[in-house]
C-alpha cells in the first residue's frame, strides 16, 4: 500500500484531500506538528508528499529543501497562492 504524508495547516483541505485519497486505498497521515516534521517524515516514511508553500513557523520550500537532505521521496506542493514567484519557486 503506498503511503502519503500531507503537510497543509488548514485542516479542511488536508481531511478533504486525506478522504479522496483514501477511498483509493492509500494509506495517508496528515501532519500536525509543523515543528517537526522532517522527524515525522522519517517516521512515516511514505512513498509522496502532498507539502503546502505556506505553513506556519516555515515556509513550504524550507521544509523541501530539509527532506532533500534526508531523502528522494517526490514531493508536491499544494497551494492557494498563485502568483507567478510561486509557481515558479514550486
Amino acid at each position: 500500500m503506498y503511503k502519503i504524508l500531507i503537510i497543509e495547516d488548514d485542516l479542511t483541505i488536508a481531511r478533504t484531500i486525506k478522504d479522496h485519497l483514501c477511498k483509493w486505498d492509500y494509506e495517508v497521515v496528515c501532519v500536525t506538528d509543523f515543528k517537526n516534521i522532517v522527524e515525522q517524515v522519517i517516521q512515516f516514511e511514505p512513498h509522496l508528499v502532498l507539502l503546502d508553500v505556506m505553513l506556519p513557523f516555515f515556509s513550504g520550500y524550507h521544509w523541501c529543501s530539509e527532506i532533500r537532505k534526508i531523502s528522494k521521496i517526490p514531493v508536491m506542493f499544494i497551494s492557494s497562492a498563485g502568483d507567478n514567484m510561486n509557481i515558479v519557486m514550486a
